[in-house]
């Protein structure tokens, strides 16, 4: 299933800007280097994976002055996983 979400907030930036629309997919097939939505924290969130181990997730932003994310709030469990970003894809260089 395919879902739209619009991107909030700078801490994605530059690989994603504020207001900018992204397609998700509920697969739940994740890898380290994925951007996904997920809940952290009690919102809706975007994030890349950066780690993975026995069911969770580590979730950094990619801008991480402006981001609160896993190194805040430490792993996360995969079921918090909403989906990840299949359009537009893009990785760090």
């Amino acid at each position: 299933m395919w879902h739209l979400r619009r991107v909030e907030g700078e801490s994605m930036m530059p690989s994603y800007s504020p207001g900018q629309t992204i397609v998700i997919t509920t697969a739940r097939h994740f890898k380290v280097g994925d951007v996904v939505v997920a809940f952290m924290n009690g919102k809706e969130v975007l994030k890349r994976i950066v780690d993975m181990h026995e069911g969770s997730v580590f979730l950094e932003g990619d801008n991480h002055e402006k981001s609160k994310d896993s190194r805040h709030y430490g792993w996360l469990a995969d079921r918090h996983v909403v989906g990840k970003v299949t359009f537009p894809k893009k990785h760090l260089k």
